[in-house]
């Protein structure tokens, strides 16, 4: 395990509950890798590293689907983004790391 396994990736706190730190989903959809931000806590989600574009609360609450292709975010196709795709998604300047 390197030094940055150990280290929670986001970019800033929830601004809309508070508790949860807004981290980089990765989605991996028809051989296409897209980012979102989504709270660890309350899921909100954002399509932008700056937080301006929110995403509309689905209807099913309790199974909040991916921005980009509908599924779960939860998913088999979905996970935390590591630095390598947060690069690649050129988000880079917009996260904080923090031991987990």
């Amino acid at each position: 395990m390197t030094s940055q396994d150990s280290k929670i990736i986001y970019v800033e706190s929830c601004p809309i509950c508070g508790d949860g730190l807004c981290r980089i989903r990765i989605c991996i959809s028809n051989q296409k890798v897209t980012g979102f931000i989504l709270c660890d806590e309350c899921e909100a989600m954002w399509t932008d590293p700056l937080m301006q574009e929110r995403v509309p609360t689905n209807v099913d609450e309790t199974d909040p689907q991916c921005p980009s292709c509908s599924q779960s975010i939860w998913g088999k196709n979905m996970h935390w983004a590591n630095i390598g795709e947060i690069c690649l998604l050129g988000w880079f300047d917009h996260v904080q790391m923090v031991d987990e």
